[in-house]
């Protein structure tokens, strides 16, 4: 039997396969985080490019600039949303 272990590979304990699950769901978390901080960093952007775009005067700039916003913010929900579902 022990040639077998040898050939096929231990078989893993149910505290190693949770523990192994717990760190690539956690590592998914962390990613998950740095993308959401990543798109908020980006929308407070855009919301500073939209007021000098709307004080020049180029509103059909402005008016894209605020549909990308629109989306970004979505998207930030969207994240907060999969986090939670992934710590439930």
């Amino acid at each position: 039997m022990s040639w077998f272990g040898s050939i096929f590979g231990q078989r893993k304990t149910p505290e190693q396969m949770m523990r192994e699950y717990k760190r690539t769901l956690d590592k998914t978390i962390r990613e998950l985080d740095r993308e959401r901080t990543r798109l908020q960093t980006q929308e407070k952007k855009l919301v500073g490019d939209m007021k000098k775009m709307a004080k020049n005067d180029q509103m059909d700039a402005v008016r894209i600039m605020a549909k990308d916003l629109v989306r970004t913010r979505s998207y930030i929900t969207k994240f907060y949303r999969m986090k939670a579902e992934m710590q439930a």
